[in-house]
């Protein structure tokens, strides 16, 4: 129990350094580093350590990984557009959450069978693979970028073929 309020005091930290970090050096940037130095501190903890030093790792992961999820979410917004951002953010919130659920699973079926060890390399790669899909969301900005953007709804009444403000009835209201 100790270890779970560490590692999220860790994250509250975490989420106070990565977004002025952030605000720096970018989201996506910051994320993709912050899931590496993740995949260390698991790594890390892989190792038999003094208690104090266990209980360090585990603080200074902790501001690592959580703070690296919400950079992802802070990403979201340069990879999809205003009428897709809502969407996008769905999906991305989406798979972390499978995350949040499979991992716990896999680090328990892991420890059941005498493999506890293998819990925090699973978390590693994890971590890792996160690192690099993060680092590929400038790859999708630019591919997308070579779609037709979808409208903006606060742009209707500039658009050529809108009925602009003259399509007007009552008070105001479109029809």
């Amino acid at each position: 129990m100790s270890f779970l309020l560490v590692i999220n005091a860790g994250g509250i930290v975490g989420m106070l350094i990565a977004g002025r970090t952030a605000d720096r050096f970018g989201a996506v940037k910051v994320s993709a580093l912050w899931f590496v130095l993740t995949a260390a501190g698991a790594l890390l903890l892989r190792e038999h350590l003094p208690l104090g030093v266990t209980y360090a790792v585990v603080a200074v992961t902790g501001v690592w990984l959580f703070s690296a999820q919400v950079m992802v979410y802070a990403a979201t917004g340069t990879v999809y557009g205003s009428g897709e951002r809502a969407a996008g953010l769905g999906w991305v919130t989406g798979v972390g959450r499978t995350g949040a659920v499979l991992g716990p699973w896999l680090g328990g079926a892991l420890a059941a069978d005498g493999n506890e060890s293998w819990g925090f390399t699973a978390f590693a790669v994890a971590g890792l693979v996160g690192a690099a899909a993060i680092a590929l969301v400038p790859l999708a900005g630019r591919l997308g970028d070579r779609r037709a953007p979808a409208p903006d709804a606060s742009d209707s009444a500039n658009a050529p073929d809108s009925p602009g403000p003259s399509a007007q009835s009552g008070i105001g209201n479109p029809v």
